[in-house]
């Protein structure tokens, strides 16, 4: 008990009004506050207007028993946790009592008062444990159903592995994205009932990982709902450990990302389609405009050379600047739209990606290619002509590169984009917060299916190189195969 707390009230049940003043008197030589009764009827009379932590009851009453007297305080709901006080050869029904709820039992005998203060200490603690207990358990239970109505109630996929990857707890967001029950999925392993087998390794692999060094990690891939839809989901992982330092489950939190990846994708769609419009509004409009001037220019020109007139140089200069604007303007055009719509469109276009920064940028860049690859989505194509060309753009800007090699390659029905320069290199840890053209490159690849790899060369240089399986082009993003 600290310092400033009450000390507990012991209330005493018994016709023996002068046992009771010496029960009292020992109880409260050890700070104990006391009451007393001397029948059944005052009993019920103070407790209806008063609360005591400890009773002791005599088992014989004038006017109830005391098991009588238990019976109709619970029944009005005033109880109080007790202890029965008995005379000698009256231990049997003492623990008939105690198995009706008494808490210990006294025996009128030689050292009844000396045993008095120490039962009662027993007794008090007990109850004062019972209590912590049942408030631990009481703030256990109300966090159990805080934390299972936050789950049931989230729109995010919240699923609970066991350290073998078997279906632990299982939210309503995941029955309704994937049309199982609870019931149905329950002890059951993970990767056998929502995973697509080409990425069974990747789950694999970072379920492993957690496992083993209990870091948090994060991933994308596809659930296979029942009726066969595919759900892109970016999930987070991290693991709960025993108290031996060991995973005992893995909790993850995932959000279905399908329609944004939509959008995003219809939005990049937009962007190129606008791009390959505008590019041929500029090769078709207006370069015919500027050609159609630079001939009138060159026909003016020999009218006026032909009077012998000062003006036929000038002529001649504008019909100079127009041809200049007409290839500054072809080359725009270019650039709005590299990719030819063309199976060898991407080669084409990639060869003169190197030629030009050749020609602008005085470095050395070229472009190999052992084998043709034909892509027939351009698309496609032109994810990978947009990986390249910001790939080139970073070695010159931030690489300060002189040599840079374009490579593409197909093999085992995969398509390899590699860019390799002799620049200073990406760092060895890159920044929380990449930049912009490294965030755009790596959505490129994903949209496409492929994977993105930065790696930084010894002694210099770095590498650039993404792969795409030209047959797994993900369908559900709206890409042909």
């Amino acid at each position: 008990m600290g310092s400033n707390a009450e000390p507990p009230t012991v209330f005493v049940i018994d016709d023996d009004r002068g046992l009771i003043r010496l029960i009292q008197k020992a109880l409260r030589r050890e700070g104990f506050t006391t009451a007393a009764a001397y029948s059944g009827k005052d009993a019920i009379a103070w407790l209806s207007d008063h609360q005591a932590d400890l009773m002791l009851l005599d088992l014989k009453l004038q006017d109830i028993e005391g098991k009588d007297l238990v019976a109709h305080l619970n029944a009005i709901d005033r109880a109080v946790p007790f202890i029965v006080i008995t005379g000698q050869g009256d231990e049997r029904v003492a623990v008939e009592m105690m198995k009706r709820g008494a808490l210990d039992y006294l025996v009128k005998d030689g050292d009844f008062l000396a045993f008095v203060p120490t039962v009662v200490q027993r007794a008090l603690k007990g109850i004062q444990k019972e209590k912590k207990l049942a408030a631990a358990e009481d703030a256990l239970k109300r966090e159990h159903e805080f934390v299972s109505a936050l789950l049931n109630t989230s729109g995010a996929l919240v699923v609970v592995l066991d350290r073998e990857g078997c279906i632990v707890r299982f939210n309503p967001a995941c029955e309704r994205a994937t049309g199982y029950s609870v019931a149905e999925v329950q002890g059951k392993c993970f990767w056998d009932l929502f995973l697509a087998p080409e990425e069974m390794a990747l789950v694999k692999n970072a379920f492993q990982r957690l496992c083993f060094d209990h870091l948090p990690n994060h991933y994308e891939n596809y659930w296979l709902a029942r009726d066969g839809d595919r759900r892109l989901i970016a999930w987070s992982n991290s693991a709960l450990t025993d108290d031996k330092g060991s995973m005992e489950y893995a909790i993850s939190v995932g959000i279905d990302i399908t329609e944004r990846r939509r959008l995003e994708k219809e939005i990049l769609e937009i962007t190129d389609l606008e791009r390959r419009r505008i590019g041929q509004d500029l090769h078709d409009g207006l370069c015919q405009h500027l050609a159609g001037i630079e001939l009138m220019s060159h026909a003016l020109e020999q009218t006026l050379a032909k009077r012998a007139s000062t003006e036929a140089a000038q002529a001649a200069k504008i019909a100079e600047y127009v041809r200049e604007s007409i290839a500054q303007t072809r080359m725009l055009a270019r650039g709005l739209s590299p990719v030819e719509p063309e199976p060898n469109g991407l080669m084409s276009a990639l060869d003169e990606l190197a030629v030009s920064t050749e020609k602008l940028f005085k470095v050395s860049c070229h472009f190999r290619c052992g084998t043709s690859v034909l892509v027939h989505d351009n698309t496609v194509a032109t994810h990978i002509y947009r990986i390249a060309q910001e790939a080139v753009s970073n070695a010159l800007r931030h690489g300060k590169a002189t040599k840079i090699e374009i490579m593409l390659a197909a093999a085992n029905e995969r398509m390899v984009l590699t860019v390799e320069d002799n620049g200073l290199g990406i760092p060895a840890k890159l920044p929380t917060r990449k930049g912009m053209g490294l965030r755009i490159m790596q959505y490129r690849a994903g949209m496409i299916g492929g994977t993105l790899v930065i790696q930084k060369q010894v002694p210099v240089g770095t590498t650039v190189a993404c792969s795409v399986d030209r047959q797994a082009i993900r369908p559900v993003l709206g890409t042909k195969p």
